[in-house]
């Protein structure tokens, strides 16, 4: 008799994890949808932009994707592969405030350079470490940031004082 009792536990524990393969296979599908429609991007402008070191006098072309919506805002470089050289992203903002971003779900690092009203440097955040959810914060007020490669603003001596030639042409999706 006591290997019935043996056969009839074997018999439920099948049944538990039939069960359960079951539920997983109704669970897989749905999150992996969720998790598509995180990772859609807005659409973005792109368009060239000229910044001018502090110590020159040559202006910089950079081709960027501009940010302007809040969504736009919110959305930023997440899941955005390597940028190439003198490329990025513009965020423009309709006032003067500090500014504060983090790096979730951004797997390259970058720097972030915080523009005044007028287009001048302001403050610049160097190399910010990928995928952390530390905010960074401009510290004083900016109107524009200007998103680059990590260490690619040292690499083109640009430093506070620099200069984004203004006005930033926005045409609208």
């Amino acid at each position: 008799m006591w290997w019935l009792a043996e056969v009839l536990v074997d018999a439920s524990l099948l049944a538990r994890l039939q069960r359960l393969v079951v539920v997983f296979l109704i669970l897989i599908p749905a999150s992996a949808h969720a998790t598509d429609e995180v990772v859609q991007a807005p659409d973005y402008e792109k368009v060239k932009i000229r910044l001018t070191p502090a110590d020159s006098s040559t202006p910089i072309a950079f081709s960027v994707k501009l940010a302007v919506t809040p969504s736009q805002h919110a959305f930023g470089l997440m899941f955005s592969p390597p940028l190439p050289a003198k490329s990025g992203m513009l965020f423009v903002f309709e006032d003067m405030k500090p500014r504060t971003f983090w790096m979730k779900n951004t797997p390259v690092a970058l720097d972030m350079l915080f523009f005044d009203d007028s287009g001048r440097l302001v403050s610049l955040i160097s190399n910010a470490k990928p995928n952390t959810m530390t905010l960074l914060h401009s510290r004083v007020a900016a109107r524009y940031v200007l998103e680059i490669g990590g260490l690619e603003a040292s690499r083109l001596n640009i430093k506070i004082g620099s200069r984004l030639h203004l006005p930033i042409v926005i045409n609208g999706n």
